[in-house]
């Protein structure tokens, strides 16, 4: 008989632990400003986590301390800090128009071919650039795991 009441009350106490809704963490991917003091702007990326091989949406946005020229270039790349080489070809958009310094700005890479060979531990670069310039207006970088 204690056997059966001590199997009812576990078998109540584990249906219960069942029963408790689950809190999950999801996993968000936090960008941070580049370490050289070019200003960061806000990233967020679908689907988040990236999964490689397939492809992502990239929305940047926020103010910068420059004016942004027309022609100007959102550039994002993959690479793996371990080797400090590019996983794979950076994506490069245009901006159409000439968005005035600190101005609230939003740009949005729609379809960004995430790389297949990602490592384990990669890194994710989005820059706003005049690539014939050389000039750099805003820098955020992630920290990636795969």
């Amino acid at each position: 008989m204690k056997i059966f009441i001590f199997a009812f009350i576990l078998f109540a106490t584990l249906l219960r632990l069942n029963a408790a809704p689950h809190q999950f963490d999801k996993r968000v991917t936090d960008f941070y400003s580049c370490p050289d003091g070019i200003p960061g702007f806000d990233v967020v990326m679908t689907p988040d986590s990236l999964v490689a091989g397939q492809v992502a949406n990239f929305k940047v946005s926020g103010t910068l301390n420059n004016d942004i020229p027309p022609g100007a270039d959102l550039r994002i790349r993959f690479y793996d800090p371990t080797s400090n080489t590019l996983i794979a070809h950076p994506y490069y958009q245009k901006f159409n128009k000439s968005i005035p310094v600190h101005t609230p700005f939003s740009i949005t890479a729609p379809k960004v071919n995430i790389p297949s060979n990602l490592t384990s531990k990669y890194i994710i670069d989005v820059v706003i650039e005049f690539l014939i310039l050389g000039d750099i207006y805003g820098c955020s970088m992630a920290d990636g795991k795969n």
